[in-house]
């Protein structure tokens, strides 16, 4: 045989060993990133945009049978969101399979008996997901997911073989795609620039910038819901791995465990898997020559809401890794002396236990990240594929642990009666629940529990099932261990927030049941919403909308858009003869015709009660109120303000039309002549005022509303505008309007009053406009809010006439208990703010300002509060 002849057999003999051993692979074909993109993965200043990766993504799944990249559906801005399945054959008949099969796992009821749960075991392949790039400047995962998917799609070696033989890997290139773009395209203009790679002046992330991580189980963005989709109805892995950056001055890499406290609704199954892993991927790195990587540090295992932190609760075994940043792509260079330690875990920067090979210092680059990132995953898969039946084996047993507890631990299940004051909410706290997996039933019959009757369409949650942990997590108070920085020092802050029970914040009433109850109940395969509808009377004189429901203000601005007049009923007593029981703020709707004429889609997705009123006695007219479309101006700072993003995302959801006003704008005055209300979302007082500093973005974006804006601020009030302040914008008027109100809490320091993240009891006046259809005890979010202090105005005749407290009266809308004050969550010396105004209104020239001392529309989560801000929005066109 020829030389040629022998080579060619040869190859053809490789080729043919690698179809049988790693599966069918076009080799040759698959294009290495470098070599799409034109330089090296991680090069200094190189970035790919989605698009790029998206097109190297199909590359690949187009060259190689391993690959299958599949459209999860469109983002925020209308980009696709994309996700590649790698596996030895990735075609969609052994993927779906697959995915029937990880149900069962997840599922120990689906399960036939020991024989085939051991068949499951050993058999069906460890699903890992890899989230990159969830934190849009955090940029290096994005350009790793390239490298990392061509190795696994081309490489014959031992270990990719094994990985592909035994595991399913499903990685998501960008879990925010429209923020990449952005500061992609940021970065680019900042070249060269004194804020090069920083002084982006607007959110990542449409509307949640940094806090797109912390929506995990409301689910309020769209990059949310479609990944979640992907976690708990299609491919329910065993690990979920979200890869993030941090700052730059200590360790270069953060690898599991995690720091205390630990959250008791985690299985302790998770926690020792996290360690075993953590402890795999610092072995690797180590054996790389990668040094500086520290675990048990910063980052705590409490909190709820996070990629990581949710799946935990679901039976997954959550990993966070956090390397050290550079500037986007720009290197930095660190001397060792300039590097530090941290506040929890890492008292300073040299060798621990916990930190046993610290970095020097030197050059840092993205292609440094990009290398530890990539190694860090390649650990996981290896360990998945090697422990393989561990992984399966564990889930099965948290899944069966919640099963067992479900019954014999209390609580047995959990109701949510029909009688809600707002059955909309309520509901779409349900179908939150049911979307991270956890089952819902609804009694189809009266029934009895602990003692309590209850009616037929009350949901019940059962815990026993196998998402209790979620399930409990999210519907009981927390109680976050009281923990000091050290004996007798300040508090030791918790890494994000310490509770966050779903109904307080919602305003739904729940009941927790202890004993096993017979119950006649429906499994629900969907939650729809209540519908609304008109209840007609003969010859109406109008229809009536009782208040308490958040969907109201829906249904106030789609008759605003379609110029229907609404009033508002100031006076409930006088109209209990002609409708019963109606709350201050009910709506009443007096023009039929128009109503008529607009149609069934006002109504379309609103569930509205509107109830025909036969006639209308002549007494009722005093005690209504005009309500006109407010023109809404929403502050927006150049400073990238998750707050202000918050708050358009819970304005767009209830149909507000508003202006973003810039820095500019109030500036040039004559604010009055645009708008009847300004809102400001929860900012420093002096961020508002100077903004962002010279040399730290574009000089477009530089400073705040200054000297200029205060005066046209106060301008706008006094001319009969209405100022709208959340949490920590409040002390801008404070500081700056001389108005009898003090911040009781703002020169108080973290040893002497702290509460962070959590929900206080609150009294509100159901009376007052802002009020409105508020209960009469409420629960509001406070993290690291404000409590008020008013200035009585002086009881004798000889006060002076120029005082503030003379000059702007205080009406006192809402106080924090005197009594029970902290519900969810944790709070040191509360008595600091024991019956303190919490919502207060400032009579100021011909116009107001409302304060809204603490966070009530908290990361979309508040449903509770919503009406406040509402409520403040509306009374800025309402008749006096």
């Amino acid at each position: 045989m020829k030389h040629g002849s022998t080579l060619s057999f040869v190859m053809w003999l490789f080729g043919i060993l690698t179809l049988l051993v790693c599966g069918p692979l076009a080799l040759g074909q698959v294009r290495p990133p470098e070599a799409f993109l034109g330089h090296k993965v991680g090069e200094d200043y190189k970035l790919a945009r989605y698009k790029t990766i998206c097109e190297y993504f199909r590359h690949v799944a187009d060259h190689s049978t391993r690959v299958n990249v599949r459209d999860l559906g469109a983002t925020t801005e209308g980009r696709r969101m994309i996700l590649a399945e790698i596996t030895e054959e990735a075609t969609p008949a052994t993927l779906g399979q697959a995915m029937a099969r990880q149900k069962m796992v997840a599922d120990p009821r689906r399960i036939r008996d020991k024989q085939q749960e051991q068949e499951l075991v050993e058999t069906t392949k460890v699903v890992i997901l890899v989230s990159c790039n969830l934190h849009s400047t955090e940029i290096a995962s994005s350009q790793m997911a390239m490298e990392l998917l061509h190795d696994l799609a081309t490489q014959t070696s031992a270990e990719v073989t094994e990985i592909l033989r035994r595991t399913i890997v499903v990685l998501i290139p960008s879990a925010n795609p429209d923020g990449l773009d952005k500061v992609v395209d940021w970065y680019e203009r900042s070249l060269g620039k004194p804020w090069e790679g920083a002084g982006m002046p607007w959110l990542y992330h449409t509307y949640a910038g940094h806090d797109n991580n912390r929506d995990w189980f409301m689910l309020n963005l769209q990059e949310t819901r479609l990944i979640t989709r992907v976690l708990y109805k299609e491919w329910l892995p065993e690990i979920v791995y979200d890869i993030h950056q941090m700052g730059s001055g200590g360790a270069r890499l953060f690898v599991p465990p995690f720091f205390d406290p630990k959250n008791p609704n985690i299985h302790p199954l998770n926690d020792h898997m996290m360690l075993i892993i953590g402890g795999h991927m610092s072995a690797a790195l180590t054996k790389a020559g990668k040094t500086g990587v520290v675990n048990s540090a910063m980052y705590d295992n409490w909190w709820q809401g996070g990629f990581r932190t949710t799946v935990y609760r679901h039976n997954m075994t959550g990993i966070l890794t956090e390397a050290a940043s550079v500037n986007i792509a720009s290197p930095i260079f660190q001397r060792k002396s300039e590097l530090r330690g941290a506040t929890r875990g890492m008292a300073g920067y040299g060798i621990a236990t916990n930190f046993p090979d610290p970095w020097p210092g030197g050059w840092w680059r993205l292609r440094d990240i990009v290398e530890y990132e990539k190694i860090a995953c390649m650990s996981l898969f290896t360990l998945a594929a090697r422990y393989h039946d561990m992984f399966k084996s564990n889930v099965i047993r948290q899944a069966r642990d919640a099963m067992e507890q479900g019954p014999s631990e209390p609580p047995c299940a959990w109701l949510v009666p029909p009688d809600q004051r707002d059955l909309r909410t309520a509901v779409e706290m349900l179908r939150v629940l049911h979307a991270t997996g956890v089952e819902v039933h609804q009694a189809q019959t009266d029934f009895t529990a602990d003692g309590v009757p209850y009616p037929a369409q009350t949901f019940v949650l059962y815990c026993k099932q196998p998402y209790r942990s979620h399930l409990n997590d999210m519907l009981e108070r927390q109680e976050y261990p009281n923990r000091s920085a050290y004996p007798g020092g300040p508090p030791e802050a918790p890494y994000d927030i310490a509770g966050w029970t779903l109904p307080l914040q919602m305003g739904v009433r729940v009941v927790s049941v202890n004993q096993p109850f017979k119950c006649q109940a429906k499994k629900l395969g969907t939650i729809p919403l209540p519908p609304g509808r008109i209840v007609e009377a003969p010859q109406p004189d109008g229809y009536l909308v009782r208040a308490g429901a958040n969907d109201n203000y829906r249904l106030m601005n789609r008759l605003f858009a379609a110029g229907v007049p609404v009033r508002r009923i100031t006076a409930p007593a006088q109209w209990k003869a002609v409708a019963g029981d109606v709350p201050a703020g009910s709506l009443l709707i007096p023009d039929v015709n128009g109503l008529q004429s607009a149609g069934p889609k006002l109504l379309n997705g609103i569930s509205c009660v509107l109830t025909g009123i036969p006639s209308r006695p002549g007494n009722t007219e005093r005690t209504l109120r005009n309500v006109s479309p407010p023109r809404l101006g929403l502050y927006q700072p150049w400073t990238a303000n998750m707050d202000e993003g918050w708050t358009r995302l819970v304005l767009d959801n209830f149909e507000f039309r508003y202006t973003s006003v810039h820095n500019a704008e109030i500036r040039a005055g004559d604010l009055r002549k645009r708008y009847d209300c300004l809102v400001l979302p929860s900012a420093s007082s002096s961020s508002i005022v100077n903004g962002a500093a010279v040399d730290t973005t574009e000089p477009q974006y530089v400073g705040g509303i200054g000297a200029e804006g205060i005066i046209a601020m106060q301008n706008f009030v006094s001319e009969g505008g209405t100022l709208v302040c959340i949490d920590g914008s409040c002390n801008f008027p404070i500081d700056h309007f001389r108005i009898p109100v003090r911040n009781a809490l703002r020169a108080k320091e973290a040893k002497e009053f702290f509460c962070p993240g959590s929900l206080l009891r609150v009294w509100i006046d159901r009376q007052h406009p802002v009020g409105y259809g508020m209960p009469e005890w409420g629960s509001a979010y406070f993290t690291r809010s404000q409590a008020f202090e008013v200035t009585e105005k002086p009881k004798k005749p000889d006060a002076d006439p120029r005082s503030p407290e003379t000059r702007f009266p205080v009406h006192v809308v809402g106080r924090y208990s005197d009594t029970v004050l902290l519900e969810s969550g944790w709070i040191r010396a509360g008595e600091c703010i024991a019956d303190k105004p919490a919502v207060v209104e400032v009579r100021y020239g011909g116009g107001r300002i409302i304060l809204l001392g603490f966070r009530i529309q908290h990361r979309g989560q508040a449903h509770g509060t919503f009406a406040l801000l509402f409520n403040a929005i509306l009374s800025s066109t309402m008749d006096e």
